[in-house]
């Protein structure tokens, strides 16, 4: 009897260790590419949030985090669904209001992405070569940029590959829902169930799940605040005003082309794929079943091309990003069949690193690479000196400056600034001012590079003033003459540029600002 319960005992403790030999085997790689990302992007984590960050997401995540608001209401409501909101609230409460534990926890999104590349390319190319597609998507300009960033598309991009990561290991279910947290996270995941359903239909039930789910947080929206798609001006920007545009559409279909295969150093990449497919095209055996791409895989990529396309009313490439990682996946597989194709996986990953820091010759978002980063830091200066010596009156500057004054959560400044919103820096918000400002704040809110070939190009830059809301901003000269202001404070960094300006000796600003500054303190100036 002795002997039986001693053997028991062994058999209980050698199966409980081997399974948590195969609990650590299986999360070693995903930790260790998450701490990999960390500590790449470890001058990245404490910046300030930038752009959407701070115009929406953290905000609504901190309603949630504070109030349990699945809408927010510290900002404008657009209809996205609550997880990301859900997730760094439940972030927030294990480790605090950190703009820290906010980056870390979303580069946690970006490590499950790579790791769903990669086991979507082990079946197909076998553990060695499967690690290149991953290492090509982990480099790539767009991918590195969003990956510490609070925003919904990379992890949208992660749960929709790990979905087609249980559809290829027949998990119907886990697919099913790995689409339901899609659709949670952004609405427009819900194109990713509706075309498999169409080409699953009659073993394709599972995919109604996240339709339902979609559905239900819609109605559930609707319920609280009378709307089904956010508000009427999201509704307007984003469809009404977009998909009803032929010429729009067609020009958004070369745009989205454009970023899914030429932008951002993938340029490289699609090169060197299109070398190996003509070097191979002969020589290939013919495909199997096996072999060739899941059907899958084309219709996720296609439609999200295409949606992306004819929906929205800005074309950002980071909308792109469950596309953009299939697309990588497929030119892996080419590249892999040159000959020395180490050399040539090498050559793609530097271009794609050196992209990081390299701003194409156009006007482009910053968050497309680091320079994100430059104006954060830019931003984060000006701040600084502003608090350090307020003015008397308002500051007149653009979103998301205005924010960034005036919201200390988001990192810019301890106590909030008053400030005047402005529109944008065109000529014709500027020809439409009356009054001079106590200080004004002007900062390259859109890239002009110096050698800029949309200057070249007329008819693009026309396009994008008729169909893409593109105003071209006046310069600070124009500027400075027209509200006889000089400059007070400049900074330039990689092509981008702060300036704060305060009105001459003999404008009547002046005069205001200083009676203001000589008359008793009647505390802080009031908050927007």
């Amino acid at each position: 009897m002795e002997g039986y319960i001693r053997l028991s005992v062994d058999q209980f403790v050698s199966s409980g260790l081997k399974r948590r030999g195969g609990l650590w085997r299986r999360w070693a790689a995903p930790v260790g590419v998450w701490a990999a990302l960390v500590g790449a992007h470890a001058p990245l984590l404490r910046l300030p949030y930038y752009w959407d960050e701070a115009g929406y997401y953290v905000f609504a995540a901190l309603d949630c985090f504070r109030h349990g608001w699945l809408i927010p209401r510290s900002t404008l409501a657009n209809g996205h669904p609550p997880l990301l909101s859900l997730y760094l609230a439940l972030v927030w409460t294990l480790a605090g209001f950190h703009i820290l534990a906010t980056r870390a926890a979303m580069l946690a999104w970006a490590a499950a992405l790579i790791c769903a590349v990669y086991k979507l390319a082990e079946a197909r190319l076998g553990a060695r070569a499967a690690l290149v597609p991953p290492l090509l998507v982990a480099v790539a300009p767009l991918v590195f940029a969003q990956g510490s960033l609070a925003q919904l598309d990379l992890p949208v991009a992660a749960l929709i590959l790990w979905a087609l990561v249980a559809r290829e290991q027949r998990r119907p279910w886990v697919e099913a829902g790995l689409l339901v947290a899609a659709c949670l996270m952004k609405e427009t995941a819900v194109i990713v169930p509706a075309v498999l359903l169409l080409y699953d239909r009659r073993k394709g039930l599972r995919y109604l799940f996240p339709i339902a789910a979609l559905a239900a947080w819609y109605l559930y929206y609707h319920a609280h605040t009378g709307y089904w798609f956010g508000n009427p001006q999201y509704f307007a920007y984003n469809l009404s005003t977009t998909a009803v545009s032929l010429p729009r559409v067609a020009l958004s279909l070369v745009r989205r082309i454009w970023q899914l295969a030429f932008y951002d150093g993938t340029g490289i990449v699609t090169l060197v794929a299109a070398i190996a497919w003509w070097r191979t095209r002969k020589q290939t055996a013919p495909v199997s079943a096996a072999q060739s791409w899941p059907v899958a895989w084309i219709l996720v990529l296609g439609v999200y091309l295409l949606f992306h396309a004819a929906v929205g009313g800005a074309v950002l490439a980071r909308y792109l990003l469950p596309a953009l990682a299939l697309y990588y996946l497929g030119a892996a597989e080419l590249i892999l069949k040159l000959p020395r194709a180490g050399w040539w996986v090498a050559g793609c990953a530097a271009v794609l690193v050196a992209s990081w820091f390299w701003n194409p010759p156009y006007p482009f978002p910053y968050e497309d690479n680091l320079a994100y980063a430059h104006f954060v830091r830019l931003h984060e200066t000006a701040a600084r000196v502003l608090a350090a010596h307020p003015p008397a009156g308002a500051i007149w500057t653009a979103w998301p400056a205005t924010d960034e004054l005036t919201r200390p959560a988001l990192g810019y400044v301890i106590r909030p600034l008053a400030v005047h919103p402005l529109s944008n820096f065109s000529r014709e918000t500027l020809a439409g001012l009356r009054g001079t400002p106590a200080e004004l704040y002007l900062y390259s809110r859109t890239y002009q590079p110096t050698l800029n070939v949309a200057d070249d190009t007329p008819f693009w830059t026309r396009w994008a003033q008729e169909y893409f809301n593109f105003a071209r901003p006046a310069p600070p000269a124009a500027w400075l003459a027209r509200l006889h202001l000089h400059p007070v404070f400049r900074r330039a960094a990689h092509g981008q540029w702060v300036l704060l300006a305060r009105p001459t000796a003999n404008s009547p600003a002046s005069e205001v600002g200083a009676a203001a500054r000589s008359a008793p303190s009647r505390g802080s100036p009031d908050r927007r």
